[in-house]
């Protein structure tokens, strides 16, 4: 096989001690070009190593036409810009993982090596090891019989000062080693996450020191792991486990992640009468990178699939992004997705009474101001005026992210699919990006309530396994609501709409929603400009040199909730999605998150018929 002429970007020390000792090991590797912040850097590099060229910045490597692969191992939070410059610059891609800062990135990733013909592969080393093809293969024949339990852990250094211990470098010990536990532990089950429960230690900055996380999946597989930098200073103090139980018998396991050589692990069978029977296996593991490194080229040269799948890749860091949310450390996204992979922008236009003094002009401007998420409802009466905007705008369909309600008067399968029909007619649509159910209840005294909002499911659920709606979900929906649906429901609800903001966070409600792996999004993010006249509100936006209702956006966005604020100047639609470019300190947060109640519009799901 050909060699492959290999770049490395960046001088970072996990390719000093691993990967390019691994590409120099690899066969089918051609040590080619490295590029450093600074040209001194990639010099030490080149003379260390024996690459060809050294560059100084990584532009100046991904021009030239003679490397055809490059390593990416930067910090977590410029994996994205770099991956896709390189893509774009016709280089296939190997990226340290984690493979970008959440799902959402990662998506614009592998749609990049899509359109450039090129691979991308995670580099999770270990993965290719024959230890865990081992492991594997024990399971699938059966060994150890259905597997009920796996438990895994990964804890190394307290780090003084180091990238890892920045939030906005995706800092963390879950990002650097806890994703090594999740990827063992999905390699092992293929299954959907039922329920997880998740809890850290946060430092000042909201960076998780130390992990744990508990996790059931669909098919009975439960799951736990710990993970974190908690060992000492700086030292090299590690510790690695892994614990597979099964009907017949477990696997344990002290072998580190990553480890080469000969590596032993015990398996132990129980026979009908509960007697154990214990062996050692060994496996030998030549060194893990220079395995990933032989794949990728021979994805290359020779058309393999990658081992590490972008399917793989999105369910982990889907699965990340839970974790990391539920854990209190969220980082501020552009956009969110839902289990079933439908992206959501962070910020959409909140169109309620929006087309009353125009019948299409507002609808215009929030386009012009970059709104690609639209929100109605058929209780709004607007859906006319905005499918007129959106085919008088010229905007492509699949450009906006169009959501609307069924009203609570049309709760009930029939009614629902008609509701929705006819939604459908206004907008000038054949499908909803998001459909909701309005309101649990039209009269608080109704005895069939439930009946009825399981009708509606039931309903949603049709069209979106139709392919009419990407994604289904309740708004106004509290915990108590949700679990009448779920006794019936197939598919369970991906977001729930709800009044949020300081002065008025649900927080039990949250919780729950968070629990459940359901999306929440905040209406009414403003208090309905109450509490933007609140002094600590106002003080604080001063603080920040911002506005209150940017504060209040943002503040909403750093706890991991999209927001559909409502606006009708120009400059204020503009003002409202200018809330990516500062960050509310964890003091600050505090301060927002225990004000008194305020700006709660009175609006109760169980008090229905008091709505207006």
């Amino acid at each position: 096989m050909k060699k492959v002429k290999w770049g490395v970007l960046g001088t970072a020390g996990i390719a000093a001690s691993c990967t390019i000792p691994g590409m120099q090991k690899a066969e089918g590797c051609e040590l080619y070009a490295v590029a450093g912040r600074s040209l001194k850097k990639a010099e030490d590099f080149r003379e260390r190593f024996g690459f060809e060229k050294a560059y100084e910045g990584y532009d100046a490597l991904l021009e030239d036409p003679q490397v055809e692969a490059v390593y990416v191992p930067l910090p977590n939070d410029i994996h994205c810009q770099w991956v896709i410059k390189a893509l774009e610059a016709g280089k296939h891609v190997l990226c340290e993982k984690p493979l970008a800062m959440n799902e959402s990135e990662v998506r614009r990733m592998f749609e990049a090596a899509r359109k450039s013909g090129r691979i991308l592969m995670e580099a999770y080393a270990y993965l290719h090891s024959p230890y865990v093809k081992r492991l594997k293969q024990i399971i699938s024949d059966g060994v150890i019989g259905e597997v009920d339990y796996i438990d895994t852990a990964f804890l190394t250094q307290d780090y003084s000062e180091d990238f890892r211990l920045h939030k906005d470098k995706g800092g963390g010990g879950i990002y650097d080693i806890g994703c090594y536990c999740t990827t063992m532990i999905l390699s092992l089950v293929d299954s959907p996450i039922r329920y997880l429960k998740t809890d850290a230690e946060l430092d000042q900055e909201g960076v998780d020191h130390f992990a744990s996380v508990m996790m059931q999946f669909e098919n009975g597989v439960r799951a736990s792991f710990h993970a974190g930098m908690c060992l000492g200073t700086d030292s090299n103090d590690r510790y690695d486990r892994l614990f597979i139980h099964g009907s017949k018998g477990y696997i344990r396991s002290d072998v580190e992640y990553n480890q080469e050589g000969d590596l032993c692990f015990t398996v132990t069978v129980k026979d009908e009468n509960g007697d154990r029977t214990s062996h050692t296996e060994k496996v030998f593991s030549a060194s893990n990178y220079s395995l990933e490194l032989d794949q990728m080229n021979a994805c290359i040269r020779e058309k393999e699939t990658p081992y590490i799948t972008e399917a793989f890749s999105l369910r982990n860091m889907h699965l990340l992004d839970r974790i990391l949310d539920l854990s209190g450390y969220t980082d501020v996204r552009e956009s969110f997705t839902l289990d079933n992979g439908v992206t959501i922008p962070a910020v959409g236009f909140g169109s309620y009474l929006a087309t009353e003094k125009s019948e299409t002009e507002v609808i215009k401007s929030a386009l012009d101001a970059g709104y690609r998420y639209i929100d109605t409802a058929s209780f709004y009466h607007n859906e006319e005026q905005i499918g007129k905007a959106l085919s008088e705008y010229g905007i492509p369909r699949e450009e906006v992210f169009l959501c609307s309600k069924v009203w609570k008067t049309d709760l009930g399968r029939e009614k629902t699919l008609r509701s929705f029909a006819e939604s459908c007619q206004r907008l000038r649509t054949d499908y909803l990006d998001l459909y909701l159910i309005h309101w649990p209840k039209d009269d608080p005294d109704d005895p069939d309530w439930k009946e009825k909002v399981q009708g509606s499911w039931a309903a949603m659920e049709e069209l979106y396994e139709q392919g009419k709606v990407r994604a289904i979900g309740l708004s106004n929906f509290l915990p108590h609501h949700i679990m009448a649906l779920t006794e019936t429901a197939k598919i369970k609800p991906m977001v729930d709409q709800l009044e949020l903001h300081p002065g008025y966070m649900q927080e039990y409600t949250l919780s729950y929603l968070r629990g459940e792996g359901i999306l929440p999004q905040a209406w009414s993010p403003l208090g309905r400009a109450r509490v933007l006249q609140d002094p600590v509100v106002l003080s604080l936006a001063d603080k920040y040199g911002k506005s209150a209702a940017q504060l209040l956006l943002r503040y909403l966005l750093q706890r991991g909730i999209p927001v559909i604020p409502k606006a009708s100047s120009p400059e204020r639609l503009a003002e409202n999605k200018k809330i990516f470019d500062f960050a509310i300190s964890p003091e600050d947060m505090s301060m927002l998150s225990t004000l008194p109640q305020t700006g709660w519009s009175g609006e109760h799901p169980d008090r229905a018929n008091e709505l207006p």
